[in-house]
């Protein structure tokens, strides 16, 4: 699939019809005019094309209806001061897309090609993209179309792309450092079980918590920290971020297994922080020991990283019990806008990329 020709049937997009002011943008509401889109149908992928996007016409019986078939996955572009535009680690994103695929049964897209259409609807929506502190979100999706009832995999397949011109992702976090959320802590729910879906980027994984993250809405909470499902009452991931607690010039982070999602902002803070000359130790993280050791000053901040908010702090745990637990002084701490403010930096042209992780859009 590779070598697949992407049509360019797009119109020219003219001046951009909206205010890219990022403090303006919400996240996710806006969207650049044109999509990538192609079809998968016979045993092979076809009419690959950036066009303008229209909606979706599917089946009744379309089995992402009834048996969510549905993976997708979440980048940036990044305007740089000298124009360019910039996507950071898309590679991993296309190996990520495609071990999802296979994991719901469905036709994997080369990863050599997903960065193709990336690119190629980057460089067609070029001037969707905001400047710093905004980006233009990417959503590749594949879905199963076949109409069929019946539980079985689809031997048809959507795969498309969105592109959003987006501000900040959590508003009351600010739009430049790293900011901090309040947190609910789920203790009777979870996300994810051994030998379920947990590690890829199944669209069910998320129609799972959302019942949890609007318990955490009506508390204050801007995102939800999940436990593992054996009750060990150990630390696993956010809603759609991973976490990390800090203690002095170490920072811990739960292991990766089959429960937890493999984040490209998780390895990137992970090999950002030891170039900056910290510790990082992946290990268990029991909720009861961390909110002991935050209690007694310990664990001094605590962050969530991911695509779209890239780091974040958490300034409050807030427990079913109504228990609050403030993290330090509540604000983001040294080590969360340091680490914030190299990656960022990174992603944005500005400090060297010393990883090779940023790819030029032309």
């Amino acid at each position: 699939m590779a070598t697949l020709d992407i049509q360019i049937t797009a119109p020219s997009a003219g001046s951009v019809a909206v205010d890219l002011d990022p403090a303006k943008l919400e996240f996710g509401t806006t969207f650049a005019p044109n999509w990538f889109v192609a079809e998968y149908r016979d045993g092979a992928w076809g009419n690959a094309r950036v066009e303008a996007w229209h909606n979706i016409s599917l089946h009744p019986a379309a089995i992402v209806l009834h048996y969510a078939q549905s993976i997708f996955e979440g980048m940036k572009a990044y305007r740089w001061a000298n124009g360019k535009a910039a996507l950071f680690r898309p590679a991993e994103n296309g190996r990520r897309f495609a071990v999802s695929a296979r994991r719901l049964a469905m036709a994997p897209v080369d990863p050599e090609f997903f960065v193709e259409a990336v690119k190629a609807l980057v460089h067609s929506e070029k001037e969707w993209i905001p400047q710093e502190p905004g980006s233009l979100y990417l959503r590749p999706t594949l879905i199963g179309t076949e109409a069929a009832i019946g539980v079985h995999a689809s031997h048809e397949f959507l795969f498309f792309i969105l592109a959003l011109p987006s501000g900040a992702y959590f508003k009351e976090a600010g739009s430049g450092g790293a900011g901090t959320v309040t947190v609910y802590v789920a203790e009777t729910t979870s996300r994810a079980a051994q030998g379920g879906t947990g590690a890829v980027k199944a669209s069910a994984n998320y129609a799972i918590s959302l019942l949890t993250i609007e318990e955490g809405k009506k508390r204050g909470c801007s995102q939800v920290l999940f436990l593992d499902s054996n009750g060990k009452r150990q630390v696993e991931e956010l809603g759609g971020m991973n976490v990390f607690f800090v203690e002095g010039k170490k920072l811990y982070t739960p292991p990766l297994q089959n429960t937890i999602l493999p984040g490209i902002t998780r390895d990137s803070v992970i090999q950002v922080a030891r170039d900056l000359g910290f510790e990082v130790e992946e290990k268990p993280i029991q909720i009861d020991d961390a909110s002991a050791k935050i209690q007694s000053g310990q664990v001094t901040e605590v962050f969530a990283c991911g695509t779209a908010a890239v780091v974040v702090g958490i300034k409050e745990l807030v427990f079913e019990s109504g228990k609050r637990l403030v993290i330090g002084d509540g604000t983001a701490g040294e080590v969360t806008l340091k680490l914030n403010a190299e990656l960022q930096g990174i992603q944005f042209g500005r400090i060297a990329d010393r990883h090779r992780w940023m790819e030029i859009v032309g």
